[in-house]
């Protein structure tokens, strides 16, 4: 789950991004680029089981979902892929939007976690813990079974014949 919504959110981030600054939205190739890339960086994401790891990729995502938006994607655009790393300002609030959604992701997940155990408590049925304990009777009726001959069951049984 960690690694779609990782996938999901830094693709939504980059095409709303690279839309506001004025690159355009993606064609075919280019969204095909991005989520190849977004794709590679979820499934990296959804391996790793360490919440620092899920920012860290994150934030390295945007640049590469950059590239694969306007570098790879508009022909003539290319000279706009180092615009990301040339200008300071967009990159800080590619990584800045990056880490937060990274930090929301695993706060939902966080969430998700707590939830659900709460539900699996409430709709299981609790555990019966039987005791069994052999009362006076219940050694008596062993003791009187192991005394009867022949493998008879009761006293009231009928005889077996040898």
């Amino acid at each position: 789950m960690r690694g779609a919504l990782a996938a999901v959110a830094m693709a939504v981030l980059a095409v709303g991004a690279h839309g506001v600054a004025g690159g355009g939205y993606p064609d075919s190739a280019g969204l095909t680029l991005l989520l190849v890339a977004t794709a590679a960086i979820g499934a990296i994401t959804a391996v790793s089981h360490s919440p620092l790891v899920l920012p860290v990729l994150m934030a390295l995502g945007q640049p590469v979902c950059h590239v694969a938006l306007s570098g790879m994607a508009h022909s003539g655009h290319v000279s706009a892929a180092g615009d990301f790393v040339n200008d300071g300002v967009m990159a800080a609030a590619h990584a800045g939007a990056a880490v937060l959604f990274a930090v929301l992701i695993l706060i939902a997940e966080r969430l998700y976690l707590l939830v659900s155990q709460a539900v699996r408590a409430v709709l299981t049925r609790p555990a019966v813990r039987v005791v069994r304990r052999i009362g006076r009777w219940a050694a008596i009726a062993a003791e009187v079974e192991q005394r009867l001959t022949l493998g008879a069951k009761g006293s009231r049984a009928p005889p077996v014949t040898v």
